[in-house]
């Protein structure tokens, strides 16, 4: 396993770490961890690029990992009545839509790599993670999580219509 993955899959396991801690109330610490492992997300990229480390399994499971990580946080902030179930579902579904498309695309030899507005969907849930947990260690920024949950909303719409729109050729069959 090269180092790219080994910090993929340490996102992953602290994913269930981050949320124990969050559904046991050790907020502190499950934002500092999420912190570590949104910041993990930029140095798997780069070691990956930088040591010449692209694989396939690292471009499919490092988008699976940043998934695993923000749905599930996501999911105890709705159990925590910090965020509407509804939003979460619209997270869920345009990402499962994605991944079924790069499965199919699987199938024909074909790896499709995260482009530009999938990223930026990615940096405004982890962003918008970030000031969730601000909530819960009791910052007033219930005005801005509101603001940032329509636009994380809407980015995430749109990210799924473009990345829909480019791979219309791999819904095709």
């Amino acid at each position: 396993m090269n180092i790219p993955n080994t910090i993929t899959w340490t996102r992953v396991f602290l994913a269930i770490i981050i949320v124990f801690l969050l559904l046991n109330g050790f907020n502190l610490l499950a934002f500092v961890l999420f912190i570590v492992s949104a910041i993990s997300d930029y140095f798997d990229g780069y070691f990956a690029r930088k040591l010449n480390q692209i694989t396939n399994f690292g471009k499919i499971f490092d988008q699976m990992s940043d998934k695993i990580l923000i749905t599930s946080v996501l999911i105890v902030f709705v159990e925590l009545g910090f965020v509407p179930s509804w939003m979460v579902v619209i997270i869920f579904f345009r990402d499962a839509l994605v991944t079924t498309i790069r499965m199919v695309a699987l199938v024909s030899n074909e790896v499709i790599a995260a482009n530009y507005f999938g990223k930026l969907k990615t940096v405004t849930q982890m962003f918008w993670v970030v000031f969730l947990f601000m909530e819960t260690l009791g910052f007033k920024v219930y005005m801005i999580n509101l603001l940032l949950s329509y636009v994380v909303i809407t980015v995430t719409v749109f990210s799924g219509v473009i990345y829909l729109v480019q791979n219309k050729r791999v819904l095709k069959g």
